[in-house]
């Protein structure tokens, strides 16, 4: 059998074209993304990354994590030496079977975080 758990990451930007490099990256790894909104206050941007749908231990749920891995670390890997980050960006659990919601990873964890070169 197995059980519903959804995943989301909602990635923001307010200046230069952080977000559109953020969003290109994650057209590569994941099958569907949100289109950028578009500027409001701040010209602050967003898109997000919804859940993969699978149910967990399936080989598509595990598909999924490894997509949310990968795009998280490329994320992390943009902040700079001392930890701030053009992009703000969390992972969201909710809904599914687990009937809870939490923020499972977000830009400002306590992390290694490996200089820009």
């Amino acid at each position: 059998m197995g059980y519903i758990r959804n995943h989301a990451i909602i990635v923001t930007a307010t200046y230069g074209n952080y977000i559109e490099l953020a969003h290109a990256k994650a057209t590569k790894i994941f099958p569907w993304v949100s289109p950028i909104s578009v500027p409001e206050l701040n010209e602050s941007r967003s898109f997000f990354i919804p859940p993969d749908g699978s149910k967990e231990g399936w080989v598509e749920s595990d598909i999924g994590n490894k997509e949310r891995a990968e795009f998280k670390s490329w994320l992390r890997k943009q902040a700079y030496e001392d930890e701030s980050t053009p992009l703000d960006w969390c992972e969201v659990r909710y809904g599914g079977n687990d009937l809870d919601a939490a923020v499972e990873a977000h830009c400002h964890e306590k992390i290694l975080i490996c200089p820009k070169r």
